[in-house]
């Protein structure tokens, strides 16, 4: 029997009761990380083109959509939603496999949840089960590199939240599953061209999770083998290069499932860039505070590094259809922001910051290079070296182990506290203070809440 089967019981049979305590704190904090983030989203160039398609497109008024307010069919609602949640590249990752999660399984389930008025244990439950089957797929699945880790598991994982809120049985879940698969997808050539299809990979993974879940629930059937089956991820997505091990894969999907969930090992981000950015960043940070450089003093910066944290955001910087995902996926760029401004915030990835021609030219002297202690490795998080050369000759260098945000370098609750009000505060429609005090007490208490509607329309 494919390993799918026993992912759906656990799903099916895992009720808010069987969560340990800190998979549900976990889950609340990032539920409420991940909504701040949406709102944020809501300011990036390019959104409100989208936003306004899908309500031209109309349908029933099911489920709000962050910041705008308006009111859409629950599928069109998930898939906006995940939109705004990773136009800020500021959501959580799971630093093993460079993977977001609540981008599509959250929408998924607070969408549902809106539509049926489901309690605030619903969401956390549903929420926590489709982030540990996202990250549970991405560690065992070995897939090719060139897919969209986020988008291409991430569908699992938004189908898996729709289908516990609709309270799907074992067979329809693993027909959910199955209909997912047949639309699993997404790569990596956006955001190597620098186009908004990377923001909008997580949302079309979303919306088909929904409309998974909800086909499923009427019957419609999915294939059954979509994990180990003769064309199953496993087979069909995986990385030629490696052994081929479906066995050992299928354990490492089995291995703790329903007693240990996968979101505890989520790291939050604490700059809005891509994750390989910000162990750079610490290290600019570092040397900036310590010798308190003169930003126009530096003569060159070399960052040293591992061949995936370069080829995935180590070119030189350069602006092309989009700038602001350009500048998100430059570590020039955003060394260049620490090394001047001694912090990296929204703000930096407007296009008008963007665009300032003293940090295009700080950015030009960044150089990021592979150093030949790191060949091989495949971390996002560090270690790496960075090393600024100054104009009086002095060279000044430092080491990062492991990025900020990392569970062993975690933020702390102020971080967090700091990092959501900073967020709606650029959001496109501005949020009244008590309105944003209010949003942000029920959901630090989400599981005392009786109909997450109530939450969910304190967004707009």
């Amino acid at each position: 029997m494919d390993v799918i089967s026993d992912l759906a019981e656990s799903i099916v049979t895992t009720r808010y009761e069987n969560l340990p305590r800190q998979a549900v704190k976990i889950a609340r904090e990032f539920i409420v990380d991940t909504i701040g983030v949406g709102i944020a989203g809501s300011g990036s160039a390019g959104n409100n083109a989208i936003i306004e398609l899908l309500h031209e497109w109309g349908g029933q008024p099911e489920s709000t959509v962050f910041v705008h307010g308006i009111r859409l069919p629950a599928p069109e609602a998930a898939f906006a939603n995940s939109l705004l949640i990773h136009s800020a590249d500021y959501d959580d990752t799971d630093d093993r496999t460079a993977t977001h999660t609540n981008v599509c399984a959250l929408p998924a389930a607070l969408a549902l949840a809106e539509k049926l008025h489901c309690d605030g244990k619903a969401v956390i439950t549903a929420v926590a089960l489709g982030v540990d089957l996202t990250c549970r797929l991405a560690l065992a699945s070995n897939l090719f590199h060139g897919w969209h880790n986020t988008s291409t598991v991430g569908i699992f994982g938004a189908a898996a939240a729709a289908g516990k809120t609709l309270g799907l049985d074992r067979i329809q879940m693993v027909n959910a599953l199955g209909i997912a698969y047949s639309q699993a997808a997404g790569n990596r050539q956006g955001r190597e061209d620098g186009a908004m299809t990377k923001r909008l990979q997580p949302a079309f993974a979303t919306r088909a999770g929904v409309v998974a879940a909800l086909l499923a629930q009427r019957g419609v059937t999915g294939a059954r083998n979509v994990i180990q089956g003769q064309w199953g991820l496993f087979r069909l997505y995986r990385d030629y290069r490696r052994k081929y091990e479906p066995d050992q894969w299928a354990a490492l999907l089995r291995d703790g499932l329903g007693t240990r969930f996968e979101g505890v090992n989520l790291s939050a981000k604490p700059y809005p860039c891509v994750r390989c950015a910000h162990a750079p960043i610490d290290g600019a940070l570092e040397l900036a505070a310590k010798h308190d450089l003169n930003p126009e003093k530096v003569m060159e910066v070399i960052v040293g590094t591992n061949e995936r944290v370069l080829d995935t955001a180590g070119k030189p910087f350069a602006i092309r259809t989009d700038p602001e995902v350009d500048a998100k996926f430059s570590i020039p760029y955003v060394v260049a922001v620490a090394l001047s401004k001694r912090k990296v915030t929204l703000a930096d990835f407007k296009e008008e910051a963007i665009r300032t021609p003293a940090l295009a030219a700080l950015a030009a002297k960044v150089k990021v290079v592979l150093d030949p202690e790191f060949r091989g490795s495949r971390s996002v998080v560090g270690p790496v070296k960075v090393k600024v050369k100054m104009s009086d000759g002095r060279e000044l260098a430092t080491r990062v182990e492991l990025a900020r945000g990392h569970l062993q370098n975690p933020m702390n609750e102020r971080d967090f506290a700091n990092k959501f009000r900073e967020c709606v505060m650029q959001s496109a429609i501005p949020i009244a203070e008590q309105k944003i005090e209010r949003l942000l007490r029920l959901l630090n208490r989400l599981e005392e809440i009786a109909d997450v509607g109530e939450v969910i329309q304190l967004t707009a």
